[in-house]
């Protein structure tokens, strides 16, 4: 038995938030390697990963989160495909199947093996216990229930490997923005960060914008402007070609 409880997985959830409110002091080589291995995956948008990170493991929404879960006492086994389009953006499914009691048999993306890794590690240094609850792998198998994330081919598959078993399989997903034309600068400018942030990879990224008849097209660019360094980017400038 590792003797974890409840309790213990709170506490060590809310020392990780800590920590992840200073993430270069703790995950600096990690953060390295990972912006050396992606090229999305710049520094900034890495710290910005982990902030909200930091930010949603405060103690007070810990303490609420955890009210709306049960811990199980015979854990299951739950497999997780990780998507890597974001850094981090795996993590949560991670934290959830710990948060649970259960145990997180985890497939990281090729895109990203560093951050997530790096962070479960400072997390067992937190609450040792917790490796009983992580298991590494390259294939899942002998799992009770599968989270998986991929595009909207790939949700073909898991749906053909995984359709016997409880499971949430995520396929591609765009978000919209509607303007009505009454938005201040204050706010294209909020609709900015929702465009580009992350380079626009995010599936909560909008994508696509709806505009009234007739609207001044200058006031969503002036808006906007400020993001645009953002070309510079390689990567983005290619895809932006």
């Amino acid at each position: 038995m590792s003797g974890l409880t409840k309790e213990k997985v709170i506490i060590a959830f809310k020392k990780l938030g800590i920590k992840l409110t200073n993430p270069t002091d703790i995950l600096g080589n990690a953060i390295y390697a990972a912006e050396n291995s992606n090229a999305w995956f710049t520094a900034e948008n890495i710290k910005k990963s982990l902030s909200s990170f930091a930010e949603m493991l405060n103690e007070a929404d810990v303490e609420q989160w955890f009210k709306t879960i049960s811990f199980s006492s015979s854990p299951k086994k739950i497999g997780l495909i990780l998507a890597g389009n974001i850094p981090m953006v795996g993590f949560h499914d991670v934290l959830s199947v710990i948060a649970s009691g259960n145990i997180a048999m985890i497939k990281l993306s090729s895109s990203d093996d560093k951050l997530i890794k790096a962070v479960i590690a400072e997390l067992l240094n937190i609450e040792p216990a917790l490796a009983s609850k992580i298991e590494y792998v390259e294939r899942l198998k002998d799992f009770d229930a599968v989270i998986a994330t991929g595009s909207n081919n790939s949700s073909r598959y898991f749906d053909y490997y995984f359709g016997k078993v409880p499971n949430i399989i995520r396929k591609n997903r765009n978000s919209v923005a509607v303007i009505n034309g009454t938005e201040t600068k204050e706010d294209i400018e909020n609709l900015g960060n929702d465009i580009f942030d992350y380079f626009g990879l995010g599936c909560r990224n909008v994508s696509k914008i709806y505009l009234p008849k007739g609207y001044d097209i200058a006031n969503f660019y002036e808006g906007i402007e400020s993001f645009q360094p953002i070309i510079n980017h390689f990567k983005y400038n290619n895809n932006y070609d």
